[in-house]
């Protein structure tokens, strides 16, 4: 991967960390910043995004890497859309999101990933690319608010569970070889809000 342009990601999702008194660009500053470990986009990934839809929906972006000790190296790239139907609050200060449910679309970088197959195989040959997938996501997660005068105005913990377009695809395909637990993905991560 062009390190130029790992670089760029990098500081992009950071930039959700610094505090900004800009008044015109502040709609650019993202709402939040997540790490997430394991889940489908990499063995730890980093991210940041904004509240959309009146704080019931999340966009965000992360970067996920997985070392060479865990299968790797892979730099991955995924965008998600996140909508949260369900908002228990116990208290003022914490919320309990039961089952937020989405989409994301992941991109691996690398030689070994394409939007086409090689030449070798008949255009149709498989329907699937081996750089891009689609993910439907579930997540569980609890809030906890910050005092007002904290740059981090809440923290949230998360637990994810997906699964993509070729493993659902495989799975119905083969439900006599593939159980639920081969095609689930779970991640678990950290959310501060900005």
């Amino acid at each position: 991967m062009n390190d130029k342009f790992l670089r760029i990601i990098i500081l992009f999702i950071l930039s959700g960390l610094l505090p900004t008194k800009a008044q015109p660009l502040k709609w650019l500053i993202p709402d939040f910043a997540t790490v997430q470990y394991a889940g489908s986009i990499g063995w730890l990934s980093v991210g940041t995004g904004y509240d959309i839809l009146k704080d019931r929906a999340r966009l965000s972006v992360q970067y996920g890497y997985v070392p060479e000790p865990k299968g790797g190296p892979l730099h991955i790239l995924s965008g998600s859309f996140v909508y949260e139907p369900f908002i228990i609050k116990p208290s003022t200060k914490m919320n309990i999101n039961v089952l937020d449910t989405g989409i994301r679309f992941s991109y691996q970088f690398g030689e070994d990933f394409h939007f086409r197959w090689p030449g070798r195989y008949p255009e149709g040959y498989y329907w699937w690319k081996t750089a891009l997938r689609a993910h439907l996501i579930t997540e569980t997660s609890i809030t906890w608010k910050s005092p007002e005068s904290n740059f981090i105005k809440a923290t949230t913990g998360y637990i994810e569970l997906n699964s993509n377009d070729l493993y659902l695809v495989s799975y119905f395909l083969n439900t006599k070889s593939l159980s639920p637990s081969d095609i689930i993905k779970i991640g678990a991560g950290i959310r501060f809000k900005l």
